[in-house]
């Protein structure tokens, strides 16, 4: 048998195998969902991910404790109203005259009796600060710094979260569109082998040509099983993250991973709106400030507090008389007064003070260097995301340039094999290198895609619509498709 009759024996699978790379694509782009998935698109995902997130609960939450915090220093601008209740036996003090009937105690040289009765007593102190040498506004001062501090946290965890869903999409889009692409390649290569095998049989084809091909089938096989390992995960975090029921099939709404190129602006200005927005740099200023407000607040409690009240107390006893005839004398277990007072109220202490206002001011520090370290630190981080999605870039775009050169080779190898001037392994080769470069072109446009999310996330650009999701976080999923 001739080389020209092995090569037209297997030139209808060769022919095969090229006519499914040029239209893998188009294929897993048409192709339907399966029954029973949920089809989720980007922003779906995002919205539902925010919504149940823990993470971005726990940090609301914190909002929620400093909002209170805020709540109890404005409240202490207003009047306190301290009371005192007891009850507990009480000596008799009355007298009796000659007929038995008891008269009211005139004299204060009375002596008390036994123990045979029973008082209830109230005291009241109703105050209203005037002046506090800056320590109810240092409170209200960073209640509010921490409430900012807090609102900031809480944006910088749900765009981690936003983040993280948008790589697993992206990552479950490619998975996808790859494993499309070697399943349709394994399936003809696995028809070409057949014939292979037939016209090898009937001494058409040599053995070796059976051998090569089986060698190119194993290793799509591993490919594929990586694809669909990668997509499992991918799919998986998605259908957590969302909040979908255990066994729920997640599918996303794109089926093609397009680049979508576009001109890439200058680092600077990706730099300027990060020093602007970034969570982190908003959450660390607001923290601070909070924290110098304490400091300040821990000094004004070694001075006293200037206020206005209204003191009263009323006691009343079932075995004792009102003294009547002195305006100097009262009867702590029979009396009742009230009436309007200025005072001052001050705790001492020896060294407590002084050591929170040390502790206040080690925590000024940490959080300085902590915001100075972040300064320096973001910047570094936009440029290396920024280079990271301009390479990105540039790789889509030679990749794809291979990728035309690959099928060109492989058209220009299965000629040449037809003519009888090429062998099997350069034509194997020529099919290996067309499907490794388009599998390399969908990494790069992968690494292209996630990179932008991940440079909008370091630039603080991503903030407003995330911040937009969490404001209609109450409703659920109304776009995603449920297919049963």
């Amino acid at each position: 048998m001739s080389r020209r009759d092995r090569a037209r024996g297997i030139r209808l699978g060769i022919a095969g195998l090229l006519a499914a790379l040029a239209v893998a694509a188009d294929a897993s782009a048409q192709a339907p969902p399966r029954a029973g998935t949920v089809v989720l698109t980007l922003r779906d995902a995002v919205k539902a991910a925010v919504a149940r997130s823990p993470e971005v609960r726990g940090a609301a939450l914190d909002v929620e404790a400093f909002l209170a915090k805020r709540q109890q220093a404005d409240g202490a601008r207003w009047p306190q109203l301290t009371a005192l209740g007891v009850v507990g036996p009480s000596p008799e003090a009355e007298r009796l005259d000659g007929s038995g009937l008891s008269t009211p105690l005139r004299s204060v040289n009375a002596r008390e009796g036994a123990v045979n009765g029973a008082f209830g007593r109230l005291d009241l102190l109703l105050v209203q600060p005037i002046y506090t040498f800056g320590l109810i506004d240092n409170l209200r001062a960073a209640a509010e710094h921490g409430v900012r501090a807090r609102r900031a946290g809480r944006d910088k965890t749900a765009a981690e979260v936003a983040l993280r869903v948008r790589e697993a999409y992206t990552g479950l889009v490619l998975f996808r569109e790859l494993g499309s692409l070697l399943g349709d390649l394994h399936e003809q290569l696995l028809r070409a082998g057949e014939r292979l095998e037939l016209l090898q049989e009937g001494g058409f084809a040599a053995e070796q040509d059976v051998f090569k091909l089986r060698a190119l089938q194993g290793e799509l096989e591993t490919n594929i099983n990586l694809a669909a390992r990668g997509a499992g995960i991918a799919a998986e975090a998605l259908r957590v993250w969302t909040g979908l029921p255990a066994g729920a099939s997640v599918e996303p709404g794109e089926r093609r991973l397009a680049a979508d190129l576009e001109p890439l602006p200058p680092l600077e200005s990706f730099v300027d709106e990060a020093r602007a927005k970034r969570p982190e740099l908003a959450q660390l200023t607001e923290g601070l400030r909070a924290k110098q407000a304490l400091v300040e607040a821990e000094r004004a409690k070694a001075w006293p507090m200037v206020f206005f009240g209204i003191q009263g107390s009323v006691a009343q006893a079932t075995n004792r008389d009102r003294v009547l005839n002195s305006a100097y004398l009262s009867d702590p277990l029979q009396h009742a007064y009230v009436g309007p007072v200025l005072g001052l109220r001050y705790d001492l202490d020896f060294g407590v003070s002084s050591g929170r206002v040390r502790e206040a001011e080690a925590e000024v520090g940490k959080l300085e260097a902590l915001r100075a370290q972040a300064v320096e630190g973001i910047p570094l981080q936009v440029a290396r995301v920024h280079g990271e999605v301009r390479e990105a870039a540039q790789n889509v775009a030679a990749l794809d340039r291979a990728h035309d050169n690959a099928k060109k080779w492989a058209v220009s190898a299965s000629a040449n094999f037809d003519l009888g001037i090429g062998d099997t392994k350069d034509l194997a080769d020529a099919l290996l290198a067309l499907a490794k470069t388009r599998a390399a072109y969908l990494q790069a446009v992968f690494n292209y895609r996630v990179g932008l999310a991940r440079l909008d996330n370091a630039a603080g650009r991503d903030l407003e619509e995330i911040r937009a999701l969490m404001a209609g976080a109450a409703t659920s999923l109304t776009t995603a498709e449920v297919t049963r």
